[in-house]
């Protein structure tokens, strides 16, 4: 009985924390920073506005990854931003050169002491695919890039394909690493 409640309770709070960041998108014109924030330089969420696009660039962020099928408020090139747009239908995989292009994205803007900001629509599947295959690109496994992300945005929710794509990437990371230091 008391398992039940605390599953109940969790998901309780998890619907809360995403109507509260969508509330927050709907005002603000991003997501809930605080919950966003994947790392010092990664940022993670939803598809934000064009008012959004000041706050971002308050934040420091210098480029955005677009995960949606569409190039949206591509102002965002003109507004200063690096910009790389990855079409991926909802609820499925980027395949495995789109994440590797991406990562490589995140990774050389990173490096020249950018931020960066990727999203998808609603910032559940799509965006943490590509953040968390940042991550796994920058050497760590998927299970702990898996659990940092969600330690941020807890209601992430990648779907089956797009986790085994990330399982697919780790697996060539980890080779491409021995391969080199052979």
């Amino acid at each position: 009985m008391l398992e039940k409640v605390k599953s109940t309770w969790l998901i309780v709070v998890i619907f809360l924390e995403k109507m509260i960041d969508i509330m927050h998108r709907y005002i603000f014109g991003l997501p809930n920073v605080k919950r966003s924030q994947i790392t010092a330089n990664l940022f993670l969420g939803s598809q934000y506005n064009l008012v959004g696009l000041k706050k971002l660039k308050a934040l420091g962020v210098t480029a955005i990854v677009n995960m949606r099928i569409h190039s949206v408020y591509t102002e965002a090139q003109y507004e200063g931003f690096k910009y790389l747009h990855l079409p991926t239908i909802d609820n499925t995989p980027p395949d495995l050169d789109m994440l590797m292009k991406g990562a490589s994205f995140i990774e050389n803007e990173i490096k020249a002491g950018g931020k960066v900001y990727v999203h998808c629509r609603q910032g559940l599947g799509r965006g943490p695919t590509m953040a968390i295959a940042y991550l796994i690109k920058a050497g760590a496994t998927y299970e702990d890039a898996f659990k940092l992300v969600q330690s941020v945005r807890r209601f992430i929710n990648p779907r089956p394909g797009q986790r085994e794509r990330l399982k697919e990437l780790e697996r060539v990371c980890r080779l491409t690493k021995s391969g080199t230091k052979s």
